[in-house]
């Protein structure tokens, strides 16, 4: 993670903030502070879940402590609690009580579920600290440990440990962990993929993505309908010109039709060094390996999804909470599937139907009622076969939600029934298997048959209950009490919506990143008419002068890339029969979540 931005807690919840360089070093001065420390560090945009790291004490004399952030210490951190999150030794009671021992006892513990993988990079016996011990990260050795492994969340909650040779074979991380289960070791050396990324950089250096990328793209190179790598991902060559790929991580291997497959991460930083992103793609084994200039092997390529249609599906995650008394108006959590089907890329497709995992019987997405919508959305009812013109569908999400809990026991969540966009009955996502395969069955108008694809999904299934191990960020007070609730100083008429939350979780800036904002706004015109203003900003807030604050002005009439498109559309007044919401979305990995905020009068 180079340029990380690493941030030091100590006991007493003092904290201090550094960065990485380049090759991913940090160095933290806590003079002062008093240990046990815990370390959060975050790829500077953001994209991933943050790697954590304990350091029980200090070394006696004047040498620095080393101390790792990485996939192997966040899962130390995690075996530390009781809930498997290891963002709750942010607190400082917490974190107060950690020892050495306890840390050595679960790093030894540790070793042991990753015996296998450590003999087979010639690591490990009494000289392996992977707390630690100081290494360099070129995918040998220590490092590629590290690649072999990923840690991601658990269906209800908390984090589980999994070898990328087999996904689904997974180790639940917290207090009570065992060495009961051994990972196995890759069937491929841990820089198998490296070549790639330089391969890409070079290639958005010279604006080209299609098939003369090679050997980074195969010459049956097909990702989400497009032969172009930049299109198949959502953008053009040129938005992709400069662009510095990162190191790929494999998130599972796997085979298909006799041939050995995977599926892999790239980090993107954009030419400007600021905007950066995750793409997911599948690489597969070449028949011939090829010599690069610098005389490197290069034995695997990119193929893509091999999908004929642009379509993408991730996990979800979203708390709604409401600041009215109505009775069915109960704060809940909501999981499920996103599935995204862009309109404009898929011009003759009407509507789809889903299967897979998790889903009991097919879903189905058409055409919206709303004119100039981007995407398909879910239908409203229930559907048994595909939607002939000029039907559409009201709602405006792809949202598939197959779980749902009440955040309170004191009050009971009841989904729509008959509903198109939720399960009949809620279940239990940890019966999911990590990186599930869905069919995607496409149809024209008239309800014929296109085609259909076969898409990943590369994040973890999760049940509602995963909502209480969510980093949420929440509205600040000020903003919710003027613009929400009538009686508020913002509660008439409003061109626009200066919305400001929080990410702080336990005094740390570590709520997801938000980098989309829906204002809704529902009410009567001044000639008694009912009508609705919606506004939506894209991209990164803006800070605040306090740490951990942020704001992004919503105009009325912006659609849903932030473009204006109405000069007198406002957000009408609330008044009785009417609502107003507020939701922040963003993501990191592959999972999306979205946090909404609402008063129905």
């Amino acid at each position: 993670m180079p340029d990380a931005h690493v941030t030091v807690i100590d006991s007493a919840g003092v904290w201090v903030n550094g960065s990485a360089n380049a090759q991913s070093v940090y160095s933290v001065l806590v003079k002062g502070m008093t240990p046990p420390f815990l370390i959060v560090a975050n790829d500077f945009a953001r994209r991933s879940a943050p790697l954590v790291s304990v350091l029980a004490q200090l070394p006696n004399g004047p040498a620095p402590a080393v101390a790792n952030v990485t996939t192997l210490t966040t899962a130390v951190a995690a075996m530390l609690t009781v809930s498997g999150n290891p963002l709750d030794l942010a607190s400082p009671t917490a974190l107060a009580k950690v020892a050495q021992s306890a840390v050595q006892i679960e790093a030894d513990t540790l070793s042991g579920i990753l015996g296998i993988i450590l003999a087979r990079n010639g690591v490990g016996g009494i000289d392996f600290d992977l707390m630690g011990g100081a290494f360099t990260p070129d995918h040998t050795g220590a490092d590629a440990v590290i690649d072999a492994v990923s840690v991601v969340p658990a269906a209800n909650g908390g984090l589980l440990l999994l070898s990328n040779a087999a996904p689904n074979t997974t180790v639940a991380l917290n207090r009570s962990t065992t060495r009961a289960v051994i990972l196995d070791a890759p069937p491929a050396p841990a820089n198998y993929l490296e070549p790639l990324a330089t391969l890409l950089t070079a290639c958005a250096a010279s604006g080209t993505f299609n098939t003369s990328c090679s050997p980074a793209l195969d010459a049956t190179f097909l990702e989400n309908g497009s032969t172009d790598f930049a299109v198949g991902h959502g953008f053009t060559d040129a938005d992709l010109t400069g662009a510095v790929f990162g190191s790929p991580k494999t998130l599972a291997f796997f085979t298909l039709n006799g041939k050995q497959q995977s599926l892999v991460q790239f980090p993107v930083t954009l030419s400007d060094g600021k905007s950066a992103c995750l793409f997911y793609s599948i690489a597969q084994q070449r028949a011939t390996p090829v010599t690069l200039a610098d005389g490197v092997q290069f034995g695997w390529d990119l193929i893509g999804n091999q999908s004929r249609f642009a379509v993408s599906i991730n996990s979800q995650i979203a708390r709604s909470t409401f600041l009215d008394l109505k009775p069915n108006d109960v704060d809940h959590y909501e999981s499920g599937l996103m599935i995204t089907i862009p309109t404009a890329s898929n011009p003759s497709v009407y509507s789809a139907s889903v299967t897979g995992p998790g889903l009991a019987a097919p879903i189905w997405l058409m055409q919206r009622t709303v004119p100039d919508s981007s995407t398909l959305a879910l239908s409203d009812a229930v559907l048994s076969a595909a939607p002939v013109s000029p039907a559409t569908t009201g709602s405006d999400t792809t949202f598939y939600r197959w779980s749902w809990q009440s955040i309170s026991s004191a009050a009971n969540f009841l989904a729509p029934a008959a509903s198109g966009y939720y399960a009949v009955h809620p279940m239990d996502a940890s019966i999911v298997p990590l990186y599930s395969t869905y069919t995607i069955t496409f149809y024209d108008r008239n309800g014929a048959q296109l085609g259909q694809s076969s898409i990943i999904n590369p994040s973890s299934p999760l049940s509602a209950a995963a909502g209480n191990s969510v980093a949420w960020p929440t509205l600040l007070p000020e903003f919710t009490n003027q613009f929400l609730p009538p009686g508020g100083s913002l509660a008439g008429l409003q061109s626009t919506a200066s919305v400001t939350w929080s990410g702080l979780v336990n005094g740390q800036d570590l709520a997801f990143p938000v980098t989309f904002v829906h204002v809704r706004a529902t009410g009567l015109t001044a000639s008694g008419t009912a009508t609705e203003g919606d506004g939506y900003f894209v991209g990164a807030p803006n800070g605040t002068a306090v740490v951990g604050q942020y704001q992004a002005t919503v105009s009325a009439g912006s659609n849903s890339l932030g473009v204006l498109t109405c000069l007198t559309c406002g957000f009408p007044p609330l008044t009785s029969g009417y609502s107003r919401l507020v939701q922040l979305n963003g993501g990191q990995d592959a999972t999306a979540f979205y946090v909404s905020t609402a008063y129905n009068d």
